[in-house]
């Protein structure tokens, strides 16, 4: 049994009971966040909250400050590494300088699929990553789902390997996405996200890739109407918790912040997975082409070069998640 599923089976309120007899004084605990509310993110942590709250008769609560309010996801680390916040949930993008292997994640198709996803994060692996940010002054809590990435253009549907061929495809500013659109046979470009709607619109690109929320709600199935679930990265996020005020806590509250915590992964998750469905009814409903059932073996297969030349460091780790059933 893995650390997150021990915490899972805790009765929290057993918990809340023995706290009733206790003296542990009030946690204020603040929370960063760059989405705004309404987000599946930060509705989680807000529920996170809630709980905390009930369970200890209001002496722990959570405060969101969301939007970007204490600066991008870089910065929030920084403060909560610090100790001069507690609580932020990031990208595992951000926290890669810490433990490299959560690099791996970025690789295309570490993930088959969205249940092989959870089974890896919250399993063995997942927990082992967790426990080694501790080294870089972060208590790892959870992880939380940020959908998977998808291609869509205006040239052309892509049924098949082949129809992404020629196509100009912007893609985030990371060597590994532009290899990775390069190696299944199209035009990689980094540009920024604020740039996109443009870009596509003067032909500058044919078209990108996100997840059916960034499409939908960015409005790109404006100018670029065919969408292809190709799933080809699913890279989940986290948040995290500041050692130096972790250290300082009752060990009860730690049991208590790690259920609330685990009970949070679940809603957020439940959250994000109608927030898809939700967008996906949308873009029907605008006429868009969605394609939900693709062949994506040529697809893992022409990325293996991409696989092998970034996470060649990773081989292990990939070895491990690629055996998890």
């Amino acid at each position: 049994m893995t650390i997150l599923k021990r915490h899972i089976a805790v009765p929290a309120m057993a918990l809340a009971t023995m706290f009733g007899a206790g003296t542990a004084s009030a946690l204020d605990i603040k929370s960063s966040d760059v989405h705004p509310m309404g987000y599946p993110t930060t509705d989680a942590i807000q529920y996170m909250g809630e709980l905390l709250n009930t369970w200890t008769s209001g002496r722990i609560n959570i405060q969101i400050f969301h939007s970007m309010q204490l600066g991008g996801e870089k910065e929030a680390l920084e403060q909560v590494q610090l100790g001069a916040l507690e609580m932020t949930r990031v990208s595992v993008g951000v926290v890669g300088p810490i433990v490299e292997e959560f690099n791996a994640f970025n690789l295309p198709y570490f993930f088959r699929s969205t249940d092989h996803m959870h089974k890896v994060v919250d399993g063995e692996i997942g927990t082992d990553l967790l426990n080694k940010l501790e080294a870089g002054g972060l208590i790892g809590l959870g992880y939380m789902d940020a959908g998977s990435r998808s291609f869509y253009n205006n040239v052309r549907p892509i049924n098949s390997l082949e129809d992404l061929s020629g196509l100009k495809l912007r893609v985030m500013q990371n060597p590994i996405f532009v290899e990775m659109v390069n190696a299944l046979g199209g035009n990689g470009l980094p540009i920024a996200f604020n740039e996109l709607y443009t870009a596509m619109q003067t032909g500058v690109v044919d078209g990108a890739e996100n997840n059916p929320p960034s499409y939908e709600s960015g409005k790109h199935y404006e100018v670029a109407g065919y969408y292809t679930l190709t799933e080809h990265l699913m890279v989940p996020e986290i948040f995290v918790f500041s050692k130096k005020v972790w250290d300082t806590l009752d060990p009860l509250d730690q049991q208590l912040i790690r259920k609330a915590a685990a009970l949070a992964v679940e809603r957020e998750r439940e959250l994000w997975a109608a927030r898809e469905q939700a967008s996906l009814k949308i873009l029907e409903e605008q006429g868009i082409e969605v394609i939900r059932e693709i062949d994506k073996t040529p697809f893992i297969e022409a990325t293996e070069p991409v696989r092998a030349e970034f996470g060649g460091e990773f081989a292990d780790l990939i070895a491990r998640a690629s055996a998890v059933e």
